[in-house]
């Protein structure tokens, strides 16, 4: 795999926008503008992508674990069978991008906005979700074993079928959200809102549960303790 510098990230983003299977680990890419640019196959690792305008691009097969994407502009990105396991995505927006079966295994994403973002059968395991805003979101099918979700705006997510076990949704609100067969096991459901929420056949066994507002939820074939 070739090896880029910072210039020619640069120079062949203006040229060509095509930056497709490249070794461009551990480089300072921070501060760029490089909307539209092609980044599938790319070796990503430990990259420092910071602050920088990436919105429409494409990172479909790449591997950017270790990453710092934080404080970036990702709205409309393609991840898709990306790696972004251990990365930095604080304070970033990824407004419409596609995560579809990308893995997020403990990555970071306090702060950021995921709004109508997709993660169909995407691994978020161990992932930081804390005060996330993640309205319309499509999770469903995910890992999200053991994620970090307090405080977060879930408003309208579908987590259908999702792996919820031990999940921290610590004041997360999942209004109007889909749960239906979501397997919520050992989740930890301190004041969460589930008000006009779709928990059918959902399993909620060992969850711990106080000050939950199921108003309105449908808990049709729900399995509870």
């Amino acid at each position: 795999m070739e090896r880029l510098t910072r210039q020619q990230v640069i120079n062949r983003a203006q040229a060509s926008g095509d930056l497709s299977g490249y070794d461009l680990s551990g480089l300072l890419l921070s501060n760029l503008d490089l909307i539209s640019v092609r980044f599938r196959s790319c070796d990503l690792r430990g990259t420092n992508l910071s602050s920088s305008n990436l919105s429409m691009s494409s990172f479909e097969d790449a591997d950017l674990s270790g990453s710092n994407m934080s404080s970036s502009n990702f709205t409309g990105a393609n991840f898709r069978r990306s790696n972004i396991s251990g990365s930095d995505l604080t304070f970033s927006s990824f407004i419409g991008a596609d995560f579809t079966g990308a893995i997020l295994h403990e990555a970071n994403l306090t702060t950021s906005r995921i709004t109508s973002a997709i993660f169909e059968k995407a691994d978020l395991s161990a992932a930081n979700l804390q005060m996330t805003e993640a309205v319309l979101v499509r999770m469903n099918d995910a890992l999200l074993r053991n994620i970090k979700a307090y405080g977060s705006s879930m408003i309208g997510a579908n987590l259908a079928g999702a792996d919820l076990r031990g999940a921290m949704l610590h004041g997360t609100d999942l209004s109007g959200a889909d749960l239906s067969r979501a397997d919520l096991r050992g989740a930890s459901l301190i004041e969460t809102v589930f008000v006009a929420a779709n928990l059918a056949g959902a399993d909620l066994r060992d969850t711990r549960i106080k000050n939950t507002d199921t108003t309105r939820a449908n808990l049709v074939g729900a399995k509870l303790d």
